[in-house]
């Protein structure tokens, strides 16, 4: 049960939902954007968050676009991960989505929500961050169409009164090799301890981080150091990690020596699936 009162609204524009929001935050409500819910009701169940008002993006089309159009790959904020996964226009994309949360969750949990939510992982960003999408936000100054690379830094950077509308992703993306290693302590739906998903473009590696430490990121100085091809692979990886942008964390599900071992492995295994090379 939710412990207090609140306001539900559920435009059907991009419009009426910016507008929405600028009236609700001037009537100090502190108003949210919805998606599937099950992050905010959990939190709002648990009291550690509260709001006045919540506005539902569900009903706005270009939030459950889900399509191939003009050589893009089109995927709304207010889709579920069981959606991506089972219509499958990105093969890569529903890999990593498959193992977040269990199905039964997967059936509310949206790609907005995962993206913009509290809880650090964020999985579903990893592939998008690494083919270079693009990402359409919309507030009360308009709607605004982003590189991923400028729009997330470690977290989606969203001005007030602004909310996550979809990602574009370059068809001719879904070809390229592409890895991913995601390790967990127990079952393959816990949180992982370690997610790394990579794509190989232009004979160079692309990579983005999950688990690791405690923000989610992609790091093109990692990369170069992945990328030097004329230093042996465990050389590679060593130099990359010594470089990672946030500390390896430590929590209940592993150590920061544990995770660190467990980062060396698969980014070895990276490069030997990536390059085609033994381990």
């Amino acid at each position: 049960m939710i412990p207090f009162d609140f306001q539900y609204y559920r435009p059907d524009t991009i419009e009426e939902a910016t507008m929405t929001f600028k009236d609700l935050d001037a009537k100090k409500l502190s108003p949210i954007y919805y998606g599937g819910g099950t992050e905010i009701i959990t939190q709002a169940r648990k009291q550690v968050l509260s709001t006045g008002a919540v506005i539902d993006i569900k009903n706005i089309s270009e939030c459950k676009m889900h399509e191939e159009s003009d050589g893009l790959l089109i995927f709304g904020a207010a889709l579920t991960l069981t959606e991506i996964i089972e219509k499958n226009l990105f093969p890569f994309f529903s890999k990593v989505c498959r193992p977040i949360a269990d199905h039964t969750v997967r059936n509310k949990l949206t790609l907005g929500g995962n993206i913009c939510g509290k809880l650090p992982y964020r999985e579903a960003i990893l592939p998008l961050l690494v083919v270079d999408s693009k990402v359409v936000l919309a507030g009360p100054e308009g709607i605004r169409e982003v590189p991923i690379t400028k729009a997330f830094d470690k977290r989606l950077l969203l001005k007030k009164g602004e909310f996550f509308v979809q990602i574009k992703v370059p068809k001719d993306v879904v070809s390229l090799p592409y890895f991913n290693r995601r390790r967990e302590k127990h079952t393959s739906v816990d949180y992982p301890i370690i997610n790394i998903a990579a794509v190989k473009s232009e004979s160079k590696f692309k990579m983005a981080f999950s688990g690791v430490s405690a923000l989610p990121f992609r790091s093109q100085e990692v990369e170069d150091f992945i990328n030097k091809k004329e230093l042996p692979p465990e050389e590679r990886v060593s130099n990359a990690i010594n470089k990672l942008p946030l500390p390896i964390k430590r929590d209940q599900w592993a150590s920061s020596e544990y995770r660190k071992a467990l980062l060396e492995k698969s980014m070895n295994e990276m490069i030997a699936d990536l390059e085609g090379v033994s381990l």
